[in-house]
């Protein structure tokens, strides 16, 4: 036992210290795919609804969301992506031994008022395997000047791991991913880890997450020095409502960078007397709505679900001054019959075109 309970602390501080903890947004960082999941509906609700309780590919996001009805479920998910990119995901809940920490149901895990202290077993513990990949198909390859070299392929595969501690209302996730990246004869490898707190009060009517995203560092680089990963601490709260059959979503993102604004070359103005450009200045709520994804979930019996997200930044980031565009708008609707659940994501990014996914869940 005494060897058991060494064990899980030395794992634990060994990813908590796993390095320094480097941070920069995901839109400027060649792990910016730590940020996309394989679920069509965690699309459809704005991509970072992590309180959502949602299926087995979920868990991609939040570690924590593991629970007892997604062991033997798995989730398969293919991606239409601008530009010709192709995309998937494959998340499995796979059963985990409980004689490794010999978890007994009965047992009270909290509070031990016979022997004093506080009992760190966990009443359950859930498990989730998954990979993810991308390929771009053949591109030209040039040089400085523009000569056509050649082709080469982009390619990225993500294996990953969730696992989740259930202590009664409370669960602890921890998630661990490593993102193998290929331009070509380059590649870039990185090892990242994700950490969940979770709490669900009244039968999961209401959940709230605090999650801490991507934090790891970067041991093989296309460049002459390791590349920060996009940290992202967020907070997420879900809310099912008793007498009407909706399920909102509310998630700050973010919270370590309160600046999430940019020199946008559509904000510069230039007199057209005197020729001096000046910047038009956004509100400080602007920046604040940039971290906020709202999205809505409506259930029409108990088969059929639509969902509706925005993600203001995005809107913001994608805009023209010339047209209108509604991007950040994403939807979705889900169908489950027996034990497939079928699945379609849609979220519009710009004028370019938009992100369609697709996934098949099932239950053996």
């Amino acid at each position: 036992m005494k060897f058991a309970a060494a064990f899980k602390i030395n794992f634990l501080l060994y990813f908590l210290l796993s390095g320094p903890l480097y941070s920069q947004l995901s839109l400027r960082s060649g792990f910016a795919t730590l940020e996309n999941f394989g679920s069509a509906r965690l699309l459809a609700l704005g991509s970072i609804s992590s309180a959502h309780p949602g299926d087995v590919s979920f868990s991609a996001l939040n570690p924590a969301c593991l629970n007892e009805s997604q062991k033997g479920e798995w989730s398969i998910t293919s991606q239409a992506s601008v530009g010709g990119l192709s995309q998937g995901s494959l998340t499995v809940g796979v059963p985990f031994p409980k004689k490794i920490f010999k978890i007994k149901p009965s047992e009270k895990r909290i509070l031990n008022a016979q022997k004093g202290g506080i009992n760190l077993k966990p009443s359950d513990i859930f498990v989730s395997l998954g990979v993810d990949y991308i390929n771009s198909g053949l591109l030209d390859q040039r040089n400085a000047a523009g000569e056509l070299l050649g082709s080469f392929t982009a390619r990225e595969v993500m294996p990953r791991m969730a696992l989740s501690a259930k202590y009664g209302q409370f669960s602890l996730g921890l998630g661990i991913k490593l993102p193998i990246i290929s331009y070509g004869s380059f590649t870039a490898q990185a090892i990242s880890t994700d950490y969940a707190f979770q709490w669900s009060g009244d039968s999961t009517r209401k959940q709230i997450v605090v999650l801490l995203r991507n934090v790891g560092w970067n041991f093989e680089y296309f460049a002459s020095q390791s590349e920060r990963l996009p940290i992202n601490l967020q907070i997420s709260f879900s809310q099912k409502l008793k007498h009407a059959p909706f399920r909102y979503n509310i998630t700050y993102s973010n919270i370590q960078r309160w600046d999430l604004k940019y020199l946008d070359p559509q904000l510069l103005v230039k007199d057209p007397l005197t020729g001096i450009v000046s910047y038009t200045n956004l509100p400080w709520y602007n920046n604040l709505f940039r971290h906020v994804t709202p999205s809505v979930e409506a259930q029409l019996g108990g088969r059929l679900y639509f969902q509706l997200g925005y993600d203001f930044r995005r809107q913001m980031e994608n805009r023209l001054t010339t047209r209108r565009v509604s991007a950040g708008v994403s939807t979705g609707i889900t169908f489950k019959a027996g034990k497939n659940n079928f699945q379609y994501g849609s979220s519009l990014y710009n004028v370019a075109g938009r992100i369609n996914q697709f996934s098949l869940i099932r239950k053996f």
